[in-house]
């Protein structure tokens, strides 16, 4: 009986020795996996920020519209209201009872710790987050989000919406993205309705076109231009950042 069950017993230890994976085949095994995690894991990353940045931008486009709407029901409808102010000035008048926010900011207090770039790299050169215009007025709100007021030329606010405040990248179509504010049309993402008017229409797609807001524009939302249009890219491809989003 104990020389049948050893029999048995060696017959299962070799049974399990063949069938038992070999420290060479482990580490290749081990290769494989971090390879394809490699390979997959900036992409998986990638797309949790663009969705990230996309509900962040649509919460704070959101608030505003919000603000908006509320503001109306004190200072009349927005076609009243007076755009030729300061931002500071249109913040006070319009817009201060209706955000919950920590902190204001100058453009030169701005600039100090959180300077731009635009989408293709280049040094931010415009008002709204630049130093060139002391009117441009900033908040951060509670939920760190930074949203901007610049008085445009022709009777419209251009309104900023960073979409993690101070933090980088600080990229026009990254993180920050441009819209305007017009008696109007209200808020629109720059390059739709309300922007023909600004710079004789230069500021403007005009009809909406995809070739033409991802074209060869310096304000198109491309990796060459600046990135101006991006936020109506988002918003007219349904709020994301569709594959050929130039993250």
């Amino acid at each position: 009986m104990t020389k049948i069950e050893g029999k048995t017993h060696t017959t299962l230890l070799n049974k399990y020795r063949k069938s038992a994976f070999t420290l060479a085949e482990v580490l290749i095994t081990l290769g494989i996996i971090g390879v394809v995690a490699a390979m997959t894991m900036p992409a998986l990353i990638g797309n949790y920020q663009k969705k990230e940045v996309v509900t962040r931008l649509k919460k704070a486009y959101s608030i505003v519209q919000q603000a908006i709407r509320l503001s109306e029901l004190d200072n009349e409808e927005v076609q009243y209201w007076e755009t030729n102010l300061s931002g500071d000035e249109f913040f006070n008048r319009y817009f201060e009872k209706y955000f919950q926010y920590t902190n204001r900011y100058t453009s030169q207090e701005l600039w100090d710790v959180a300077p731009r770039k635009n989408l293709n790299g280049g040094d931010y050169g415009g008002t709204t987050y630049g130093i060139r215009d002391n009117r441009s007025f900033h908040i951060m709100l509670i939920d760190g989000t930074l949203i901007t007021l610049n008085p445009g030329s022709t009777g419209c606010i251009w309104v900023g919406i960073d979409t993690n405040g101070l933090s980088k990248p600080n990229q026009i179509g990254k993180d920050t993205f441009l819209f305007i504010f017009s008696s109007e049309y209200g808020l629109q993402p720059l390059g739709g309705k309300g922007t023909t008017a600004l710079d004789s229409g230069n500021w403007s797609y005009g009809e909406y076109d995809r070739d033409k807001i991802t074209g060869t524009s310096s304000l198109a939302c491309n990796k060459k231009s600046n990135g101006y249009w991006c936020a109506a890219l988002i918003m007219n491809d349904g709020w994301e950042m569709a594959k050929d989003y130039p993250w």
